[in-house]
């Protein structure tokens, strides 16, 4: 009796009867032997890569089976699918809950780079729109670096922030000089 061949695609097992046409997007036969089982795996998965799960399939078929007499190895195969399945399932869930908090990271970042391109805009009109007494009050903020740090926790205001991007920009000048 020849045994059955599971074709695989993306690790999701259908079973076809030997002789049946498949489409061969270069996908490889590979013998493997589960739980004293042998059955031919036909996948586009690397065969290190088939001979790892494999690997871990039976290393706890085999820790179920010693863990109890009178555990069948199909008990052992229903546990091990269960297990299996139940971190299919965990892994999914949290996969989503990173993508949800990936999108909301997003957003907030977009939300933050409209905000800076507003504050740039204004930044460079006050500064190109201001002439005389206003450019000397720009200069004075820069040379108290110590109110820095307080006025970053207050910026709330528009204006707040207007005038902590004017010192940091005029720090930053100062620096290059």
């Amino acid at each position: 009796m020849t045994p059955e061949i599971l074709y695989i695609k993306n690790f999701r097992f259908s079973t076809k009867k030997k002789g049946m046409e498949i489409e061969m997007d270069e996908k490889r036969k590979i013998d493997v032997e589960i739980a004293g089982l042998k059955m031919s795996l036909v996948t586009d998965e690397t065969e290190s890569f088939v001979d790892s799960v494999v690997r871990r399939v039976n290393d706890f078929m085999n820790s179920l089976l010693q863990s109890s007499r009178n555990r069948t190895r199909l008990d052992a195969a229903l546990l091990c699918a269960l297990d299996f399945c139940s971190d299919k399932l965990t892994a999914e869930k949290r996969v989503r809950n990173l993508e949800a908090q990936i999108s909301l990271y997003d957003v907030n970042l977009r939300k933050a780079r409209a905000e800076n391109a507003e504050l740039k805009a204004a930044l460079e009109e006050k500064k190109n729109g201001k002439k005389g007494e206003d450019q000397i009050k720009i200069k004075e903020p820069a040379a108290a670096p110590a109110e820095e740090p307080k006025k970053e926790e207050k910026a709330e205001s528009r204006e707040d922030k207007l005038r902590l991007i004017e010192s940091m920009l005029k720090g930053r000048g100062e620096k290059k000089d």
